[in-house]
């Protein structure tokens, strides 16, 4: 079944790229520390469930949790579990990709800072930027 363009919405999936040593501001050299590097983000459209709080256990005993599930009525969509999608100023971790004959299903995760809060991006509306 075909998934109704009303009920979509509009996010940015960032691709990961690889690793990239930091670099230190004050010195220019090169710190020692290793940071990931996404692409520059596409957009795509799909239907991103609301927060449901559940987890699912498949059959082979592997957790998968997530706090939203996106639809995509293309199934070829060349998302993967190592990038990040960023919707409505926030960021989700991409923690499946289910492919599917007609539909792509991903379960996705919202990030956390260091304590468990909710990440929650560049997010100046709440006031609530880290």
């Amino acid at each position: 079944m075909r998934l109704l363009k009303r009920n979509t919405t509009e996010f940015e999936y960032y691709g990961y790229t690889g690793l990239d040593s930091d670099v230190d501001e004050e010195t220019g050299m090169h710190t020692g520390v290793w940071k990931p590097v996404y692409a520059a983000p596409i957009t795509y459209r799909g239907t991103i469930s609301v927060p449901s709080g559940t987890a699912e256990i498949t059959l082979a005993g592997l957790d998968i949790r997530y706090t939203h599930v996106l639809v995509m009525d293309d199934p070829n969509v060349d998302i993967r579990e190592t990038g990040y999608i960023r919707w409505r100023n926030r960021e989700y971790d991409i923690n499946a990709v289910l492919p599917s004959l007609n539909v792509l299903s991903v379960a996705l995760q919202q990030r956390t800072q260091n304590h468990g809060d909710q990440y929650h991006g560049n997010d100046e509306q709440d006031g609530d930027a880290p």
